[in-house]
């Protein structure tokens, strides 16, 4: 991959969970980063959530260490986010996570096939 990428809330789950389908895939994609991916505070929030109800053998300050650039979401952000939103349907989750990766010029890591199409459609 090389370049900088940026991870959704589906490819950190697969990372870290192996009953999940994409577990192999996300594991080799992770291997092949130059550097950790970043992630975003609202991706980060739901992640933790997703953990809080889960029984995975990660702890907070194990995904700290493997995601140590947390971006915050600021106007420039949340602009763009709720652009993308409005002009394709989909989660407004979704659309940060797509505007983050599209400001901070990262590769999008995600396993969600609709926001993929988005985010490679308006990259």
């Amino acid at each position: 991959m090389g370049q900088k990428s940026h991870a959704d809330t589906s490819w950190i789950i697969a990372l870290f969970d192996p009953e999940d389908s994409h577990h192999g895939k996300a594991l080799r994609e992770f291997e092949e980063l130059a550097s950790p991916p970043s992630i975003s505070a609202f991706a980060f929030a739901e992640l933790l959530v997703s953990f809080y109800n889960a029984d995975l053998p990660t702890s907070t300050k194990e995904l700290r260490a493997a995601f140590p650039s947390v971006i915050p979401l600021d106007a420039e952000y949340v602009i763009l986010g709720a652009e993308i939103r409005s002009e394709n349907k989909i989660a407004l989750s979704d659309s940060l996570i797509i505007a983050t990766a599209l400001l901070e010029k990262s590769d999008l890591l995600t396993f969600d096939k609709s926001m993929k199409a988005v985010y490679e459609r308006i990259k």
